[in-house]
């Protein structure tokens, strides 16, 4: 048989018949003109994309990806998808990848913790310095239990507030709870100084007993898991990794950066989309404030209208 002009990609077997599907570009949508007007943007301008659920907000990502790559002739490195969760990544980088129908570099839909690890890791070979690793939540939620437990059967540690007794610490709710201020003070530059100085202003003995958490949690993952990051820290290196004179050839190649669902980000990521702008990198990002469902995690609803 002649090769095919079109490329076919192997799915397996159905019964007892190969299948084969035919893969091509997708066709092109029918945009409405505000979709057409966020095409029209120009090069090097930055725009924030209202738009509720179903009202056309990833076709018009897609296209803006395509319009730059396929009719402006940009390089697909000059531009990147950022979002917020990585089911959402991996739709997105499947979705451009058939209708860009180009060979590039790398995907072009990534999360933001993704495309900050990837900066981290970077600067850091390039210093000449071990590249970190990625501790998870679920690590994360193993260090922290132990401490918590250690202290419940020893009888020492921090003192929490009464209402926290040993009954509520060893709940995993309040794992998650502590480990999501961990992270936000982090995100905000807020030490545990800072945290205890702020519990003892506010009137938070809350806030003191987990200073001295923090404080002990530090020093034990410091020996334990020396190289290990978490997200808000990837993506507090990432920002200064941006900002530095060499953010490497992955930066230094990006014209514009894309976001979705940016009413979704936090202190973390707009951190890293501060320092990118600085760089004279466009954003164009994409949400809707009023369905806005990470807040209790730090998101920041208003991100939009501040862009």
């Amino acid at each position: 048989m002649s090769a095919p002009s079109t490329n076919f990609a192997y799915m397996g077997i159905l019964g007892f018949e190969r299948v084969a599907v035919k893969v091509g570009p997708l066709v092109p949508p029918v945009l409405d003109p505000s979709q057409r007007a966020v095409l029209a943007l120009a090069d090097g301008q930055s725009a924030s994309v209202l738009g509720a659920p179903g009202t056309g907000k990833t076709t018009t990502i897609v296209e803006l990806v395509a319009d730059r790559v396929l009719a402006r002739g940009w390089s697909a490195d000059e531009v990147v998808v950022l979002t917020q969760a990585r089911a959402a990544a991996t739709r997105l980088r499947d979705t451009l990848a058939l209708r860009l129908g180009v060979a590039t570099n790398g995907p072009l839909a990534r999360t933001v913790t993704s495309f900050a690890f990837e900066l981290v890791g970077a600067a850091a070979r390039a210093a000449g310095a071990e590249a970190p690793r990625l501790v998870t939540g679920s690590d994360q939620d193993v260090d922290i239990a132990g401490l918590l437990e250690g202290h419940i059967l020893e009888g020492t540690g921090p003192e929490w507030p009464s209402e926290l007794s040993p009954d509520v610490r060893g709940l995993r709710g309040f794992r998650t709870e502590l480990r999501d201020l961990m992270m936000r003070a982090t995100e905000y530059g807020v030490s545990a100084e800072g945290l205890r100085r702020l519990g003892h202003e506010r009137d938070r003995p809350a806030w003191l007993a987990a200073a001295d958490f923090i404080d002990e949690h530090l020093a034990v993952v410091s020996v334990s898991r020396p190289s290990h990051l978490d997200a808000a820290e990837i993506a507090q290196f990432a920002a200064t990794a941006i900002a530095s004179g060499g953010p490497g050839e992955r930066v230094e190649r990006l014209r514009l950066v894309v976001v979705d669902d940016l009413h979704e980000a936090t202190e973390s990521t707009l951190a890293v989309l501060r320092a990118l702008a600085a760089r004279g990198i466009a954003i164009i990002a994409f949400g809707d404030p009023d369905v806005a469902a990470n807040a209790f995690r730090g998101g920041e609803p208003d991100a939009l209208g501040r862009l």
